[in-house]
């Protein structure tokens, strides 16, 4: 029971980390959009993307699911190597 209260820790921590990372992506590409806006010399007309700042986008959604997959997938192999390479000996039972 306890194993599995630290590992939802763990994936709520690399879930929590990377959403923050995410939106702080987010904030710096739209910083940087707005600031070039209007820089740009020659006739091609870009026209921005609206993003609700309610909710994540698709690329921080897609790196919460990432991060949490792989952090699932690392923990899932440092427990089968572990068990693998165990070696388990018969106790043999000796009287006193």
């Amino acid at each position: 029971m306890v194993d599995l209260v630290v590992l939802v820790a763990i994936l709520a921590a690399v879930g929590f980390g990377a959403y923050k990372l995410g939106n702080l992506v987010d904030n710096k590409s739209n910083e940087a959009g707005s600031e070039s806006a209007g820089t740009t010399v020659g006739t091609t007309a870009t026209r921005a993307s609206a993003h609700h700042s309610d909710r994540p986008s698709r690329r921080t959604t897609e790196i919460v699911i990432i991060a949490i997959a792989g952090a699932a997938g690392v923990i899932l192999l440092i427990s089968l190597g572990g068990s693998f390479g165990r070696t388990r000996r018969r106790q043999r039972w000796r009287s006193p």
